[in-house]
């Protein structure tokens, strides 16, 4: 029979599981205490959250919140590393400690938006920019037509100006 502190944190787990659209399965083995501090800091301070979780009990979560893809990928001491708000910054910086503490920090994979996807696609997610670096570029693509559309206006409106200015200095003279 279960305890109840495993069915509390069955029903964290499954909490976060449903509340995440992005998350990445990481083998830590190998990693001292200070690094997975350091690691732990780096998450709390983006405003993301990594858990070391029992694989029994991840796996019990992960059936009751829908994600069956997650179940198979949880073996070994294994992490979850939870992003949220549609942001793939929870893949970024899981691929840069994988660079970093490479072989002893192992990506297994990950969930976006409720599609799981293997560890080789991680690079292709990191690799995304973020949703204000598009929204930044959209506004720069979209502003760019109507400055160009105001500056030649306005150049018109000399052309304009200095054709006037010729007529009435040739009204002028005759």
């Amino acid at each position: 029979m279960p305890t109840k502190a495993k069915q509390e944190r069955v029903a964290f787990i499954k909490e976060k599981l449903e509340q995440t659209e992005a998350l990445v399965l990481v083998d830590y083995r190998g990693l001292n205490a200070n690094e997975m501090v350091e690691i732990r800091q780096r998450f709390s301070k983006e405003g993301l959250e990594f858990y070391i979780v029992k694989n029994s009990l991840a796996r019990i979560a992960a059936k009751e919140a829908g994600v069956n893809e997650v179940v198979n990928h949880i073996a070994g001491p294994i992490g979850i590393a939870f992003g949220y708000d549609g942001s793939t910054l929870v893949f970024r910086i899981c691929e840069e400690y994988r660079k970093k503490y490479n072989p002893r920090y192992v990506l297994r994979g990950g969930v976006y938006e409720r599609e799981f996807f293997g560890p080789d696609q991680l690079s292709y997610y990191a690799a995304l920019p973020s949703r204000e670096e598009l929204l930044a570029t959209l506004a720069n693509r979209l502003s760019g037509p109507m400055r160009m559309l105001a500056m030649v206006l306005q150049a018109k409106i000399r052309e304009l100006a200095v054709v006037l200015r010729a007529i009435g200095s040739v009204k002028e003279e005759s």
